[in-house]
């Protein structure tokens, strides 16, 4: 046989019966850590009830953190009964629960220390994805997944193929991961990876902080990926040796003779600040060639690009400006607004105009917190502009852009760059 992926590695180190896998296996797996959120009420808990189990698996207990975040802060009836309904469940069975506003769960998730490399992770959510940037196998199941490992502590997954993402040079100055990625989406589709995982390599991913990095994890969902693994290095250790992580680092490195589905090569010198425009995050532009949008809202937050990083992004560009149209920011959790706050970002938000809220995932699936309208349109840092997604209807409009292009058109108003390395202003 040939040598492995990353994701071929980590899958046999995590299978039940420590079998070596490749692509195209089925094989039976205990992950490292859990996730999940208002999955947890509003399906996987009355499934498990359903079965008769009188407990949850032992090892999901002990690594599984439920994360109450689509939901928001006592929005509605319903979601206020869903959230006793997981607090309740999660003291019975003592799992660890995040509740709402604590954060979102793409960012409060590592924070606590659930992602080492190495680790398998799996989710209630499709972002789960996002860990991968820890050099992990990071993947969203679905809620008859999630009982199953309530209750067996063990799921089966199909091993995927693996596509090579190799990124030479840096991104100039002004020119963010979210630009990357979505330059990437562009040129392909959000059908490119289809049951398939992304390995990140190359300068132009090891020049990246580890929140760019989470940036670009996150959206292998959109480019239809099962998972998107970046690679370890000293920058991830540093990172990582700031949080509690419970287990020891098992850097994962691909063979030099690892089989690859695809072998794709951008680079990053070459990419320029775009936007995805409705109704799809593959319909990508360069701002510059996007002509006079005009805006009614814009919203920076999500799993997406909420993280210190990119709130301080958005501050360097607001400080001593006013914003022209609605401007909600939203922190990735609450101790990222923490430090927004000790920092003064929130006080140069709010002198600009903008309204600062407490963590949630927002407008960000069409939830609470700058929902949009019939007719609207508006800039957003997420990670999907299909219709309806952020509210609205098949006449609202939702461009997709990093934060520092988000920023900026917030004060013009319009769609327009921030200004990067080499353009005219």
């Amino acid at each position: 046989m040939s040598g492995q992926t990353i994701a071929e590695k980590i899958l046999s180190a995590h299978s039940i019966d420590r079998e070596t896998v490749y692509a195209g296996d089925r094989v039976d797996v205990r992950p490292a850590s859990i996730l999940t959120n208002e999955m947890l009420p509003m399906v996987a808990i009355p499934k498990f009830l359903s079965t008769g189990a009188k407990r949850v698996n032992q090892h999901f207990a002990e690594n599984t953190l439920a994360i109450l975040d689509h939901g928001g802060f006592g929005t509605t009836d319903k979601m206020i009964n869903l959230h006793l309904v997981a607090k309740h469940f999660a003291k019975q069975f003592n799992i660890d629960l995040a509740p709402a506003g604590a954060g979102i769960s793409h960012v409060v998730f590592h924070e606590r220390g659930m992602v080492q490399s190495g680790d398998l992770v799996l989710g209630s959510d499709s972002h789960t994805v996002s860990h991968g940037a820890f050099n992990a196998f990071a993947k969203g199941i679905g809620g008859s997944d999630l009982v199953e490992l309530m209750v067996k502590g063990t799921t089966w997954l199909d091993v995927p193929e693996t596509i090579s993402i190799h990124v030479s040079n840096k991104l100039r100055e002004g020119v963010y991961s979210k630009d990357l990625l979505l330059t990437m989406l562009g040129e392909k589709s959000t059908e490119w990876g289809t049951d398939r995982c992304f390995e990140y390599s190359g300068d132009g991913i090891l020049d990246l902080s580890i929140e760019a990095r989470l940036t670009m994890s996150n959206m292998a969902v959109e480019m239809g990926g099962v998972a998107g693994i970046m690679p370890y290095d000293e920058k991830l250790k540093k990172y990582l040796d700031t949080v509690p992580v419970r287990r020891p680092p098992r850097p994962t490195l691909p063979d030099d003779d690892a089989s690859y589905h695809e072998k794709y090569e951008i680079d990053a010198s070459q990419v320029v600040p775009v936007v995805a425009c409705p109704h799809s995050p593959d319909n990508v532009k360069p701002v510059e060639e996007v002509g006079e949008v005009e805006l009614d809202q814009v919203f920076i937050g999500s799993c997406t690009n909420a993280r210190i990083e990119d709130l301080e992004v958005v501050a360097k560009i607001l400080k001593g400006k006013k914003v022209s149209v609605e401007t909600l920011i939203i922190p990735g959790s609450a101790s990222v607004g923490l430090e927004a706050v000790k920092r003064g970002y929130v006080e140069i938000f709010m002198e600009a105009g903008a309204t600062w809220a407490y963590s949630t995932c927002g407008a960000c699936y069409g939830g609470t917190l700058g929902r949009v309208g019939p007719g609207m349109t508006a800039i957003s840092t997420t990670n999907r502009n299909f219709i309806g997604r952020m509210g609205g209807d098949k006449t609202s409009k939702t461009y997709l852009a990093s934060p520092a292009t988000a920023a900026a058109s917030a004060i013009a108003g319009k769609i327009v760059t921030a200004g990067y390395g080499g353009a005219k202003q």
